[in-house]
Order: structure tokens, then C-alpha cells, then sequence
């Protein structure tokens, strides 16, 4: 019985033309530590300057700014959002009724609801805060980029190496054969020398003879 009269009443309000509360953004993201903005407002529009208003968070069942007669009601504001939600009270009077929220935490991601008492009326909007490692404003110095090879150039690279190795060792053993050539030669040359030598030192067989007689 309780449904069918508040179904009642809202196909009431429908076709009255009764102010709807519109939240045109469902999902906004920020980074930690930026101003946000959550809109919400009727259409059409009506001075809800005179109503209670009130934001919440849905998941935690906890008001996150409440107004009430034509002040801010801190009584009942959660702790975590005292000093950084506010409302525009000017723009009340057209019908808007944009949250702000300075300095956007982690904590503050959420499913939100704005909804006006005396309007019936409500809408739900949800705040995704990232981090600044998440988003595109990492602080810190700019590190250089490091180029790691692929697989192909690691091998090129590889089979580059051991070509140079091989060829340094091709020329090693070349130079120590041609020093041994070389080396072989001069013995050769010096032995072949000092046999020429000798020769030349010893007296031929008939002076020999003549001194035997």
C-alpha cells in the first residue's frame, strides 16, 4: 500500500511538471588534490533557496554537506569534509546546486547523492580520484629513457662479439706464426753463416799433407 502511493505521488509530481533534480555527469574523475565540481540541478528550474538540501555519500549513509535555512548546517557534515564542501548559496535561487569539493583525497571516491526534501526529488552521481601516479602528473625529476635491446639485437650484437673475438684471434695466431717464420729464418741464415765460416778457417787436404812431410 505504502509503494502504490509513492509511485502515486511521483507519476503525480511527472505530470504536474514538478522540478526534477538532474545530475548530468555519472562518473567524474580527478586527481588527488584537485577541485571538483559535482553538478546537480532542476529541471525546470525553481529557487530552492528556502529548502533543506542535502549531499551524501550512498555507500557510507553519511551526509557530506547539508543546508538548512539558508545556511550551511555543519552539525551533521561528516568530519572528513568539513572546510572543503561548499555550496554556491547564490546559485540556489536558479535552481543549482553544484557541490564543490576542494583538494579531492583518495577517501573521497564514492557514489554520491544530491537530493532536495521538499522537492522529493533526487539524483546520484559518482567520484573516481586517482592518483597522481595513475594520472599524468607524476612528480619528481624527469628520468632518462633506458632502451633495452630485443631478442634479434641481442643476438646481432652477440654474433657481432664473437666475430670480433675470432678475428682477433685469427690475427694473434698469425703474428706468432709469422715470428717464428721469421725467427727460423735468422737461426737458418746465422748457422749456414758460421758453417761457411768454418769451412773457410779449415786448411784444404794437401797443405795438410806438406805438413805432415
Amino acid at each position: 500500500m505504502i509503494m502504490k502511493l509513492v509511485i502515486a505521488l511521483i507519476t503525480a509530481s511527472f505530470a504536474a511538471g514538478e522540478p526534477q533534480a538532474i545530475c548530468p555527469n555519472q562518473t567524474i574523475e580527478a586527481v588527488e588534490g584537485e577541485n571538483v565540481d559535482l553538478q546537480c540541478y532542476l529541471d525546470p528550474w525553481a529557487n530552492v533557496e528556502n529548502y533543506a538540501v542535502d549531499w551524501k555519500r550512498l555507500d557510507l549513509n553519511k551526509v557530506v554537506y547539508s543546508y538548512r535555512h539558508r545556511q550551511e548546517n555543519h552539525q551533521a557534515q561528516m568530519d572528513q569534509y568539513r572546510g572543503r564542501a561548499s555550496l554556491n548559496h547564490e546559485d540556489l535561487s536558479r535552481g543549482i546546486m553544484t557541490l564543490h569539493i576542494s583538494s579531492v583525497q583518495l577517501s573521497d571516491s564514492g557514489p554520491y547523492r544530491c537530493f532536495v526534501s521538499k522537492l522529493m526529488t533526487r539524483c546520484n552521481t559518482t567520484l573516481i580520484v586517482k592518483t597522481k601516479r595513475d594520472g599524468s602528473t607524476t612528480a619528481g625529476p624527469p628520468v632518462d629513457d633506458v632502451t633495452v635491446p630485443n631478442d634479434h639485437d641481442a643476438a646481432k650484437m652477440k654474433t657481432v662479439w664473437v666475430a670480433s673475438v675470432c678475428g682477433v684471434a685469427a690475427f694473434a695466431a698469425a703474428a706468432a706464426a709469422a715470428a717464428v717464420l721469421v725467427k727460423l729464418c735468422v737461426c737458418k741464415k746465422t748457422a749456414k753463416g758460421l758453417k761457411g765460416q768454418e769451412e773457410e778457417m779449415m786448411p784444404d787436404n794437401y797443405e795438410m799433407e806438406n805438413l805432415r812431410t
